[in-house]
């Protein structure tokens, strides 16, 4: 909310929550709040533009980031959110095309593998944009 410099009442008119539910849910004093339902939570983070996995990723991600580096990664983590959800939904298909599985050949252990290939992907591919840019700033026909 407050990066979005929202105010409760303007989130109360976008979550369809009263201005005075809202301002129990989110009290200032953790010992003040009123309990949230689900519902509600779901609310306040559609308004926020945001879901579930969303908040859950950026809790983790941003616990040690000031607000000028979570601006700057929300959209990383976002997209990374975005990835991870959509991912089973593409691959279920994918395995069932190969005959399936029986839950022996896929690991949990393979994640950090996983992991780690596709942040070295992203990184090779974020090298070779400032390649490019870099070879292009310095052609003598170009200018800026």
């Amino acid at each position: 909310m407050a990066e979005m410099k929202d105010t409760q009442r303007k989130l109360a008119v976008r979550t369809g929550i009263s201005k005075s539910r809202l301002g129990a849910l989110l009290h200032g004093d953790p010992g003040k709040r009123s309990t949230m339902t689900l519902p509600e939570f779901e609310r306040i983070l559609h308004a926020l533009d945001m879901n579930l996995v969303h908040a859950y990723v950026c809790l983790k991600a941003f616990k040690d980031l000031d607000a000028y580096h979570r601006r700057c990664y929300s959209g990383v983590v976002f997209m990374l959110c975005d990835i991870c959800v959509g991912a089973p939904q593409k691959m279920i298909p994918v395995l069932e095309a190969l005959g399936g599985i029986d839950g022996t050949e896929v690991r949990h252990s393979w994640s950090p593998a996983f992991q780690n290939s596709f942040i070295k992907k992203v990184a090779e591919e974020i090298e070779a944009i400032h390649e490019r840019r870099d070879r292009l700033s310095k052609l003598d026909d170009f200018h800026l």
